[in-house]
């Protein structure tokens, strides 16, 4: 994934979820801004931690409740990053992953069905990864019944 398209996400991520906060504002109402799911698939421990520079940037900016909840859906290649026997190789991701977690500046999420096709056992990712059965069904879920954006 280039960084260009990253940067573009994350400043419109950041540029829509500013805007109804500040329109509820003027207008004396208040609402939670919306949620955003970002589907990624990368192939290597660089794009992914191009990602969670970006959102790591957002959490030094702003609280979650300004910006909006943000879910990453991890269902390529980059979910073996998160093995527990590749932990030693990939640590500053993982624990980047699960500071961001944490501090409710992201849900990350991984697809038991892309799980399956790499051989990744359910107890091999870290707790902190919330697993679900299939991606597409789930940001569906996500934009249909919790009104998030697709990103």
């Amino acid at each position: 994934m280039p960084a260009r398209l990253i940067r573009y996400f994350l400043c419109l991520l950041l540029a829509k979820s500013l805007l109804p906060a500040a329109l509820a504002e003027e207008h004396g109402t208040t609402s939670s801004p919306p949620g955003y799911v970002f589907e990624v698939i990368v192939k290597s421990a660089k794009e992914l931690n191009v990602i969670l520079d970006r959102a790591d940037s957002l959490r030094k900016l702003f609280k979650p409740d300004q910006y909006s909840r943000i879910a990453i859906v991890l269902h390529g290649e980059e979910l073996q990053l998160f093995q527990k026997n590749n932990y030693s190789a990939n640590q500053s991701i993982v624990e980047r992953a699960r500071l961001l977690d944490q501090d409710q500046v992201i849900d990350i999420m991984a697809c038991q069905t892309m799980m399956r096709d790499l051989d990744i056992q359910q107890s091999e990712l870290p707790a902190f990864i919330e697993q679900i059965p299939l991606a597409p069904v789930e940001i569906d879920r996500l934009i249909k019944e919790e009104g998030f954006t697709q990103l």
